[in-house]
């Protein structure tokens, strides 16, 4: 058997549901023959998917990996779907295509690409794997896109890919604000060592072993209590002290949620700008790097906890 689509909307119907019988209502077939589907599908993936709970099922470490990709392919083939709607039903010219990891930056970069004197509408689509947007980029998916990597897991070359790094960013952590290491101005990692953690699953990239690698070395491992990449369900855990997070410097803060840098900066992440050679930025990439470097100091000048990092230590902004 080779896994279709059909099969990979089957992965994420029973993963939204919690449910194998939710699952096969939803879809019009019976529990036994969608058990049956599920059980061919781990078959050709060659390892465990789902594991029953008290509430149902949930995906293992391994389905967490294979539903990141699955959504990505869903979601792939159905922007396909609808750009090659769209040219063949009203003939309108394809929008700038820009796509970017899960960060305020990519929208910066959209704002200022779409001012009446560069060109008039620009999409964006964000994917939580970095290898994956780079996978479209090259696939000719996108234009442009806004990538991430950690020192020692720097991203692969692409084909017909060029890139840019845009700059050099501390990872802070985001905790409850009543939580007793928020009163620290900086919270030293070991320091952390007890705490429950809610992290995404792996990128593909370096996340989030990058960031096991820098516990391990302040002599612990981390207690993975909760893997999310939704922002509003970080927020929720992080806020009810359930778990508490690594974050980029541009996590939004709220009354509920401290953001603090680590001391003595033991993990890094590096922001880069890649488009197609034989793209629409190809030949002159002059304006697009003019804009993503605009975009990155702005969204970066945003964050207070950013801000203050940089008074303390001096502007590090690397490349």
């Amino acid at each position: 058997m080779e896994v279709e689509l059909r099969h990979l909307r089957i992965l994420c119907d029973v993963a939204d549901t919690g449910s194998i019988s939710r699952a096969a209502a939803g879809i019009g077939s019976s529990q036994p023959a969608l058990t049956a589907s599920v059980q061919r599908i781990e078959r050709v993936f060659g390892g465990k998917l789902f594991v029953r709970s008290r509430s149902g099922v949930v995906p293992t470490e391994f389905g967490e990996c294979v539903l990141a990709r699955a959504r990505a392919v869903l979601t792939a083939a159905e922007t396909m779907r609808r750009d090659a709607a769209r040219w063949l039903v009203n003939g309108a010219e394809r929008p700038i295509a820009l796509g970017g990891i899960g960060s305020s930056l990519v929208v910066e970069l959209a704002d200022r690409i779409a001012r009446p004197e560069h060109v008039p509408t620009v999409s964006v689509r964000t994917e939580f794997s970095p290898i994956r947007l780079l996978e479209l980029l090259s696939a000719g998916q996108f234009d442009a896109a806004v990538v991430s990597d950690y020192p020692g897991h720097e991203l692969p070359p692409a084909p017909g890919v060029r890139r840019r790094p845009l700059g050099m960013q501390p990872v802070f952590v985001a905790l409850a604000a009543d939580h007793p290491a928020a009163a620290a101005t900086e919270i030293d990692l070991s320091a952390l060592a007890a705490e429950r953690w809610v992290l995404g699953p792996s990128d593909g990239a370096g996340w989030p072993e990058s960031f096991e690698d820098a516990c391990g070395r302040a002599g612990f491992r981390p207690r993975v209590a909760h893997r999310s990449t939704e922002l509003q369900a970080l927020h929720r855990l992080i806020a009810a002290g359930r778990a508490i997070s690594p974050c980029r410097v541009t996590f939004p803060a709220t009354p509920e949620i401290a953001i603090r840098p680590l001391s003595g900066d033991p993990l890094w992440m590096r922001y880069l700008i890649a488009w197609r050679t034989d793209g629409v930025f190809g030949r002159e990439p002059e304006a697009l790097l003019a804009a993503a470097g605009d975009a990155y100091r702005c969204d970066t000048a945003a964050s207070p906890a950013y801000r203050d990092w940089r008074a303390a230590r001096g502007d590090l902004v690397l490349g």
